[in-house]
């Protein structure tokens, strides 16, 4: 009788508890359909909305630094090289004879170009992590002054013009180009550019300075992309010309060339609007140089070759002579190293359609092209001596310099900066990331598409739902850790699976990256942090009225006239904070026919001032065109009451974020 006593307890107990798990259940799913907006939701995690804090993501937490060497320049007597050392906000000087660093000295705000004046005793440093530029005196290393310019300066060139002396500044991410004089030091204009200036380079009289910008646009969805040249008079700032590098991406270095009127920027001349199977082929991305003439002809030459590629191309210089040219290739682990005598010939020869059509010739960089040096990992800067005879490469993820005699064209040296992090899976991550030979042929590293971990501005033909179907703007992976699940459609629920086997099948067209290198590219991409879109000096600051009115239109539950908004179409319900999104699939009505399906993974906002262009397939070239251009119906978040002024807060609100 107690047996059965004790059996009926236990059965209602456990009854009880099955009821209350399965009342639990539906209970839970009928709060997630409720909030979501989603009634057609099935059981998610709490996670979904109840996401934790951004100080447990890996991106937010201490990381290892390392001595990698950004941007080097010789002193005018040839004895001494300057390195800039952005991750361990420092300048290192080196002495060229013995190879070996004889100071160091720190330079807060991640020191990345430099120049020196025409005595080598002020160096000026431009310091992205804080907006700035700084004047070191070479004898001292100390800091003589600093002003600020604009948001993420990249690169410095001195210049004296008859108005005196000038510092031109590409600022990377708020697209425009600070013009300094020197005494006393001051911003004398700030000119519009294209997308992220990138590097400058000075003309030989003086007269003109070339700004090369990284990123290329589009006018249309459809239509081929192109970077700028941004042309400008350094005495007074004025804008003589936009040159225009048509479907150049990358261009991530300039040069002027002695004696020859030319000026040399290194591209990746991309083709992103064929279909991606074409990667077989060779027609997505190759790697170019393109010539500007004084007489405003701009030919693209390639520096491939039809069955290898040298990805990536960055830093390149001349030779005082004006006979040779370096490029730097930091997906291939290369130098190549051009006969500008060879390729002066060519141009003289050639017709207008052999100029315009060189770009796509794959044999024809052997008439320039005279060799390849192989580097350490990721060479990204060069510089050379005055006289010619020394070329210094920075071996970014080397922690190195490589120094190379031009005479045998061989090595002769290193200056050893750290020990090249070879114990931190972040670091070895990274060199995964920049490394092409996972690709076929070598076209394309993981970089190639996502400079800094970030976008490149352009939408991609992938063939997974058919050729010319599905066209898919690239995202960032900056901030993207605690975002899984990952790509447009969600399919993919960790790094791992995005970057392994179906990435090789669908991009690479080769063998997946192995297992061991997959982990630690992934372990690298957690560890990238969301790209700062502000102002330095803006940092922990309040918001400004504008974007705080930006801010509760952003949250608001009801319209201006008191109308509520249902909870599916509240900002705040799918770019949940603090990630600013609820990692589900939505439909917000911008399928096109070559659509197959209309739902789509909720991107994350932070960041989101800086990867434009914008929604599934990038046909939004500004987040204001989200809300005018392709908004139908309110189906994405209801926008119909806002005015002018209030989309203006809007956007203003989210470029904070």
């Amino acid at each position: 009788m107690k047996s059965n006593r004790i059996i009926l307890v236990a059965t209602s107990l456990v009854l009880a508890g099955a009821g209350a798990t399965v009342g639990g259940y539906f209970g839970l799913s009928a709060h997630e359909r409720l909030r979501s907006g989603r009634p057609d939701l099935g059981f998610i995690s709490c996670n979904h909305c109840h996401q934790s804090s951004l100080a447990t993501l890996p991106w937010a937490k201490p990381r290892p630094h390392h001595d990698a060497p950004g941007g080097i320049v010789v002193s005018p007597d040839g004895k001494t090289l300057f390195i800039a050392l952005d991750d361990m906000d420092e300048v290192a000087e080196a002495d060229v004879t013995s190879l070996t660093v004889t100071r160091r000295v720190k330079v807060p705000g991640g020191p990345f170009g430099l120049a020196l004046d025409a005595s080598g005793q002020r160096l000026f440093v431009a310091c992205p992590h804080q907006d700035r530029v700084a004047v070191l005196d070479t004898r001292d290393l100390k800091e003589q002054a600093s002003i600020e310019v604009g948001v993420r300066p990249t690169a410095v060139a001195y210049c004296q013009t008859p108005s005196g002396e000038r510092l031109i500044v590409p600022n990377s991410c708020s697209d425009d180009i600070s013009v300094l004089s020197v005494s006393p030091l001051s911003e004398l204009v700030r000119q519009a550019a294209g997308r992220e200036p990138y590097a400058v380079a000075v003309s030989g009289d003086g007269r003109r300075v070339y700004v090369a910008n990284r990123m290329a646009v589009h006018d249309k969805l459809m239509s081929p992309p192109a970077s700028e040249v941004t042309v400008l008079d350094p005495a007074n700032g004025r804008v003589l010309d936009r040159e225009q590098l048509h479907s150049a991406h990358l261009a991530e270095g300039i040069t002027q060339v002695p004696t020859r009127g030319w000026m040399l920027n290194s591209l990746v001349r991309v083709r992103n609007l064929v279909p991606i199977t074409q990667v077989k082929d060779g027609w997505v991305m190759s790697t170019g140089l393109a010539i500007s003439q004084e007489d405003g002809e701009v030919t693209q030459i390639p520096l491939d070759e039809a069955n290898a590629y040298f990805s990536d191309p960055s830093g390149v210089v001349a030779s005082p002579d004006g006979k040779r040219a370096y490029v730097a290739s930091g997906g291939a682990d290369v130098v190549t190293i051009l006969d500008l005598d060879r390729l002066a010939a060519w141009l003289t020869q050639a017709d207008a359609g052999a100029r315009s059509d060189a770009i796509l010739d794959m044999a024809l960089s052997f008439r320039y092209v005279t060799a390849r040096i192989p580097t350490g990992c990721n060479p990204k800067h060069l510089t050379l001596s005055p006289d010619g005879r020394r070329l210094f490469v920075a071996e970014r993820l080397d922690d190195c310099v490589l120094v190379v005699d031009t005479t045998s064209l061989k090595p002769i040296g290193r200056i050893v900066l750290g020990d090249g992090g070879r114990n931190d899976p972040i670091r070895q991550g990274e060199r995964v990331f920049t490394r092409a030979k996972y690709t076929f042929q070598g076209q394309f590293a993981c970089r190639s598409c996502h400079p800094d971990g970030h976008v490149d501005g352009l939408s991609y033909d992938f063939d997974g739902s058919g050729v010319g179907d599905n066209l898919l703007d690239n995202r960032s992976l900056c901030g993207v850790a605690g975002t899984a699940p990952f790509k447009w459609n969600g399919k993919n629920p960790t790094l791992q699976f995005q970057c392994g086997p179906r990435f090789a099948r669908v991009l690479m067209r080769t063998d997946p990256i192995p297992p061991a290198q997959l982990d630690e590219l992934a372990t690298f991409i957690e560890h990238l942090p969301p790209t700062r879109t502000i102002p330095w000096s803006r940092v922990g600051q309040p918001l400004t009225p504008v974007e705080e009115r930006g801010r509760k239109l952003f949250y608001a539950t009801q319209q201006t006239d008191g109308t509520p908004i249902p909870q599916a179409l509240q900002c705040q319900t799918c770019h949940r904070p603090p990630l600013f999104t609820d990692r589900l699939l939505r439909s917000v009505g911008t399928q096109e026919v070559r659509d197959p399906k209309g739902l789509f993974d909720t991107p994350h906002l932070i960041g989101i001032g800086s990867s434009a262009p914008y929604l599934h397939d990038g046909r939004a070239k500004t987040l204001e065109e989200i809300w005018t251009t392709y908004q139908k119906d309110d189906k994405h978040g209801v926008s119909s009451y806002w005015s002018k002024e209030q989309l203006n807060d809007l956007v203003e609100y989210l470029k904070t974020l």
